[in-house]
């Protein structure tokens, strides 16, 4: 075990020796232990992290010298180390006396062990709920501590074949021992590295391994990150390692497929850097990046993820452990029981040897150098922080910055989440982006996963469609001025110094104003990375600017399922839109930045650019709804012309007839009357589905109002294409219609301009980037999905804007298919196939046994891997069915309501009147049947009124005559 940072007791000043041995002697007077606990070095000067532990019997005591027990290695027993006050350690008297010095406890223990080798030849000691918890395996006949030497702390860095022959050769008779995981587990705790992993390598590291992969190290990290650097270090930076690169990915319960992914994608992208750019990356550059996997709560994480981990090699069953001694001790001068200091975090650090070939999709295997049949695998080295408690992103971010970050200093820092893939060369790429030192963060492309086919459907193909055109269009002009709007979490990278003060400040704000902000902060730290962005740019005397770079690319799973979708551009829009309205108010601290005056001039002018983009889509819904409206009543009214008006000086040749006579006339002309209020009605019915519902409770009603949209979707495109050539036909020509395009039914005309060449300038822009497949294959989804867009996602947004919070992760889990189980009751709860374990209260298990336990549920993830993942139907609670309820009889209220309406307001739409009536008759007809309806209305008030008068009145008299 590395030696522990010294003096680092919470800040707590250290006790005189006297008070020390005085407060022992105490203790040892309330509470004397079954089996003498030696104290271990480092006990009384704060031990391991500041705190002290008595080692547990069998455990050898770590030297402060070297962090190794004694003998590791060929290492002799030290002497016994003074503490940092100058007094001698001392050991508990077995015999329950004063305690004595620790060359006469040694001495004691010696004998002891050898008498109880005779007496036994197997020792397990009971773990958690009386499980075995065995930890290694021993020569029978050597000595508990020598054994301990040769396998628990890990190696002396010397090649490893000069230390596996003996281990292999007591494989036979082996001596099991123990590691206790309560408070006598020593912290940081080092333990080997399972050679069961490396089976077909002969049970050692594979050839070129370096020596840091026989290590796991373990820390249980109590307090808050930023004191973390105070009372611990990181295994990969205490040999004076500069780290140029720190990676960290962040999860919550994400099933192991996206976590294959993304851990494959990122260990490539390493050895593609060394490939590509040996200069800066030569072949031992691993040793410059760093990747941290922060899981945001213990009890939240799949186990599968758990168990890609462990055959990883970069976690351990056993060593967690939920609390730690109180530095102050067990007992207080009063003799009351101290409470233990409760766990923050789960620190597992090593050099991992192991990733994954194939996909989860096709069949994945885990390999290593000697077993990989597609690439080399190279070292990666792994900080796997697993939050005690769900605190959400930004909380693990906090843990990334002030934690890891603080103790690293790297120069670059990468973003992931979970189930993102950088593509070949994408992180070198974005890295290369911070050679320019004016570079303050940098983003790549971020790119919808998928093959041909599946970037068909409608829903994929819509944000695909999305996705590019922004990526085409919007980040390189953000780019070129020097502020993005927004470097996506899923993908970006910062330079670390550039974040150090008020950017993070600011960011980390997002933590507090949750719980104690006002709605407008809520709402705006909805979209905390887009306040870092404009922290970072607007930083005061600070030149730094923001970069794309459209090489960089990676790809993420989108949402398939509007019910997911909806939810997710919820909190996008939302804090999108407070986060923008907060840098356009706070826009003038560009001219209190570090920026030439060129630079804040065009930064000036892009905020104006943003304002009006701002502008423009918050007034889309109605501009939407006008555009529909102008262009159906337009077209309604020149298919309905006489053909003799088509001369006339009026309306010229203007108003062309639609391809339509007789009976199919008089229909399309009633479907176009009927569209507009149908709008309506559609606009009426998002509001209050909207209005505290869950799209997945609600999705029937969701669905009807999509479909309801892309139908008038196709309606108007249709419109807008027929009505122009038909215009241009019976013109005579274009120029005809170019003289006219002024006039007010040149609109027509006008908006087919519009949109003809925005497609067209999308298709050319994507030409010259390269990339088209969008702008072919996409391009009639997306309009047909534009109105959802419009209308449904901004009204949803909009009317949760109350809902500040990023919603219940768990009930958008994603399950593999086939996991459900038999109809019986499973003992264990299952998790797709895996089972759902307390991390805390597993036992630590000898290489053999952990690695079989492991290795079943890795098989059973691999067939369950293959198949397409599903999500689980949603649990409705009764406020779920109540709100459902509501929904449905509103909607049925106004419904109802319209559709009267409707009928009174257009009766040639429903069949009422003559649909062949037209101009002044059309209108007498109309006026005559709504006269007649309100002559029955008045009767049937009239008549209600006076029964209800009658009664009454009869009710009174017969009173009065009782």
């Amino acid at each position: 075990m590395y030696a522990p940072v010294q003096g680092a007791a919470s800040g707590a000043s250290l006790p005189s020796i006297g008070s020390q041995q005085q407060l022992y002697q105490q203790q040892q007077q309330q509470q004397r232990p079954q089996h003498p606990l030696p104290v271990a070095p480092g006990a009384a000067n704060g031990g391991s992290g500041g705190y002290p532990y008595p080692a547990s019997p069998g455990m050898p005591v770590p030297t402060q010298a070297t962090g190794y027990p004694p003998g590791v290695g060929g290492y002799p027993p030290p002497s016994p180390l003074p503490n940092v006050m100058g007094a001698p350690v001392l050991m508990p008297n077995p015999t329950g006396g004063a305690p004595m010095a620790a060359p006469q406890y040694m001495q004691h223990q010696h004998q002891h062990q050898q008498e109880q080798q005779h007496q036994q030849s197997h020792s397990v000691t009971a773990g958690p709920n009386g499980a075995s918890s065995t930890m290694t395996t021993t020569t029978t006949g050597a000595s508990s501590s020598q054994a301990y030497a040769m396998t628990t702390y890990g190696l002396p860095n010397a090649p490893m074949a000069a230390h596996a022959a003996p281990l292999l050769a007591a494989a036979e008779d082996a001596k099991p021992l123990t590691l206790h995981r309560a408070s006598h587990q020593p912290n940081p705790v080092t333990v080997d590295t399972p050679m069961e992993l490396f089976r077909e390598a002969g049970l050692r590291l594979p050839t070129g391994s370096p020596a840091e992969a026989a290590k796991i190290r373990y820390t249980a990290v109590t307090g808050e990150p930023e004191e973390f650097h105070r009372n611990y270090n990181l295994l990969h930076t205490q040999n004076g390692q500069k780290i140029e690169l720190m990676i960290v990915v962040t999860m919550y319960n994400e099933d192991p497929r996206l976590f294959t992914k993304t851990m494959r994608a990122i260990h490539d992208n390493i050895r593609q850097m060394m490939q590509e750019d040996p200069a800066n990356w030569p072949a031992d550059s691993w040793k410059k990046i760093m990747v941290c996997i922060v899981s945001d709560g213990r009890t939240k994480i799949h186990p599968g993820v758990v168990t890609l981990l462990a055959m990883m090699g970069a976690y351990r069953d056993g060593l967690i452990r939920t609390a730690l001694p109180n530095p102050a001790g067990p007992y207080n001068a009063q003799g009351d029981a101290n409470e233990d200091i409760p766990t923050s975090a789960h620190v597992f650090e090593t050099t991992v040897v192991r990733n994954f070939d194939g996909t989860p999709e096709k069949g994945v295997d885990i390999v290593d150098n000697h077993t990989s049949r597609e690439r080399q695998i190279v070292p990666m080295q792994t900080l796997f922080c697993l939050k005690e408690k769900n605190a959400k992103k930004i909380n693990s971010h906090r843990w990334f910055f002030k934690a890891f970050c603080k103790m690293a200093k790297p120069n670059v820092t990468l973003l992931i989440d979970v189930g993102t893939q950088p593509q070949k060369l994408s992180i070198w790429r974005l890295w290369r982006m911070f050679l320019d030192p004016q570079v303050g963060g940098a983003c790549g492309e971020i790119a919808v996963e998928g093959d041909f086919w599946s970037k068909l459907n409608p829903i994929i193909a819509g944000q695909n469609f999305e996705y590019k055109m922004s990526n085409i269009l919007d980040k390189p002009i953000e780019s070129l001025a020097g502020y993005i709007t927004v470097l996506p979490g899923a993908f970006s990278a910062y330079r670390y110094e550039a974040l150090q003060g008020r950017p993070l400040q600011e960011y980390f704000k997002g933590e507090v104003i949750e719980k104690e902000g006002g709605l407008f902060e809520r709402n705006m730290y909805l979209a905390e990375d887009r306040i870092l962005c404009f922290e970072l740019v607007t930083k005061e005397d600070a030149p730094w600017v923001l970069r794309y770079d459209k090489q960089s690319v990676a790809v993420t799973d989108a949402p398939d399922d509007f019910a997911e979708l909806i939810p997710q551009r919820r909190r996008w829009l939302n804090g999108s839109t407070f986060a923008l309205l907060y840098a356009l108010m706070h826009a003038s601290r560009i001219w209190s930045s570090g920026h030439s005056f060129v630079r804040r001039i065009v930064l000036s002018f892009e905020f104006v650019y943003l304002l009006l983009n701002f502008l423009f889509g918050f007034f889309s819904l109605s501009n939407f709804y006008f555009s529909f409206q102008y262009l159906v009543s337009s077209y309604v009214t020149m298919i309905n012309r006489d053909k003799g008006d088509w001369a006339d000086s009026t309306y010229g040749a203007r108003y062309i007839p639609g391809p339509w006579s007789g009976a199919w006339q008089s229909f399309f002309t009633i479907f176009l009357d009927i569209m507009q209020p149908f709008y309506v009605l559609l606009v009426i019915m998002t509001f209050i589905a909207s209005l505290g519902n869950s799209p997945k409770s609600s999705r029937p009603i969701f669905m009807g109002i999509i479909y309801g949209f892309a139908l008038l979707s196709f309606v108007m495109f249709i419109i807008i294409i027929l009505s122009t050539v038909q215009q241009i036909n019976e013109a005579g020509g274009f120029s005809f219609v170019v003289n006219h395009l002024n006039d007010v039914d040149g609109a027509v005309v006008w908006t087919f301009l519009a949109i003809m060449s925005t497609w067209g300038l999308y298709i050319l822009s994507s030409l010259i980037f390269a990339d088209v497949y969008h702008s072919i294959f996409n391009v009639f989804q997306y309009v047909a999905l534009t109105p959802f867009y419009v209308n449904v996602l901004q009204i949803f947004a909009y009317s949760n804007i109350s809902e500040t919070g990023w919603g219940t992760k768990g009930s958008d889990e994603v399950h593999i298919a086939g996991s459900g189980g038999t109809a019986a009751a499973p003992k264990v709860v299952l998790m797709d196939g895996v089972p759902m374990r307390d991390l805390s209260k597993l036992p630590f298990l000898d290489d053999k046994a952990f690695v079989a336990d492991r290795d079943k549920e890795w098989q059973a993830l691999v067939a369950l891997m293959r198949k397409e993942p599903v999500a689980p139907k949603g649990k409705k609670d009764q406020l779920d069915v109540f709100k459902k309820f509501r929904t449905y009889f509103l909607l049925m209220y106004i419904l109802v309501n319209g559709l009267l309406l409707l009928i009174l307001m257009s009766p040639k739409s429903v069949g009422i009147v003559n649909a062949n009536l037209n101009g002044d008759d059309l209108n007498k007809a109309g006026e005559k049947f709504r006269a007649q309806y309100l002559n029955v209305l008045f009767k049937v008030v009239l008549g209600l009124s006076g029964f209800r008068f009658f009664f009454s009145t009869l009710y009174r008299v017969l009173n009065l005559v009782s």
